[in-house]
């Protein structure tokens, strides 16, 4: 009688302890999509003409933007720096940071892209003078369009 009783409790703590332990089930990866990379071009853009040049050299990847900017308007003073902003629906909205007579200034630029040919956008700008009120106002009317050219080294 023992044994009968014995033998269940002994098969049942076997069955126990050869249970196989089923591994906890691990969280799924996120799939991350491959996205083709950004392609980086550089174009360069001018106006020469009535004694009055501007110079724009214009380096994009996907909708980053940045560059050189040099003005050197008949009967103003030259200025020349760097910028920095984004390229949208063709319209670059730029943080231009500019030295002129040894002076060291910010203010926004925007030009718009039509065809190969870079206009100027002018509008309604803070009080302190550095950036555009509202973008979307801005009004792309310059009279000093930049051709696209090729970049000089």
């Amino acid at each position: 009688m023992k044994k009968q009783i014995l033998l269940p409790i002994i098969f049942a703590f076997l069955s126990i302890g050869c249970k196989k332990e089923t591994p906890a089930p691990t969280p799924t990866e996120p799939v991350v999509e491959e996205t083709a990379p950004a392609v980086s071009k550089t174009e360069c853009y001018a106006y020469d003409a009535n004694g009055s040049k501007i110079e724009l050299e214009l380096q994009t990847e996907g909708t980053e933007a940045n560059g050189t900017l040099n003005y050197a308007l008949a009967e103003k003073d030259k200025n020349g720096g760097t910028f920095t902003g984004k390229l949208e629906n063709n319209i670059l909205i730029a943080d231009y940071h500019f030295q002129s007579e040894g002076v060291e200034s910010t203010r926004q630029v925007a030009f718009k892209l039509e065809g190969d040919k870079l206009i100027e956008g002018y509008g309604e700008m803070t009080m302190d003078g550095t950036h555009f009120r509202d973008v979307s106002q801005i009004k792309f009317t310059s009279n000093m369009p930049l051709s696209k050219v090729d970049c000089t080294e």
